[in-house]
């Protein structure tokens, strides 16, 4: 149940729209990690490579590592996709994995990037000019 109402805001008034990236990227943490799939925000799974004699046991268990890492790695990365607005989802699909969207949105959105910069510049501005009208200045 709280699952499906952390989900339901994340997948319709908190979608990831280029400006409530720190809200959202919060929220996809807290469902990731309650669907027990977060580390896939974080690290990558090679794909084994079959050894030339065949297929050995060990490689048959690599293989089912790996299947099952990439099955939770497409639930993380298709929650994400699912969590923007319909114009993000068509720029951030290319990525192949929850790790690389993960860090493509961090570069893009996270604290260091030049639109979010701007964004805490106008606000400043517009608190300097008018402490009133913003709650937060910093968010």
């Amino acid at each position: 149940m709280e699952t499906d109402i952390a989900f339901s805001d994340l997948h319709g008034s908190a979608k990831l729209d280029g400006q409530n990236y720190a809200m959202w990227h919060r929220k996809i943490q807290y469902f990731l990690h309650h669907k027990k799939i977060l580390e896939h925000l974080t690290t990558s799974m090679p794909e084994p490579v079959e050894p030339e004699n065949g297929q050995t046991a060990q490689y048959r268990r690599e293989l089912d590592a790996y299947n099952k890492w990439r099955d939770q790695d497409l639930s993380a990365r298709f929650t994400m996709l699912s969590c923007m607005h319909d114009n993000l989802i068509r720029e951030y699909e290319k990525y192949s994995t929850a790790k690389e969207l993960w860090e493509v949105l961090k570069v893009a959105y996270g604290s260091t990037s030049a639109t979010r910069l701007r964004a805490l510049t106008l606000k400043f501005n517009q608190y300097v000019l008018d402490p009133k009208t913003l709650d937060d200045p910093t968010s």
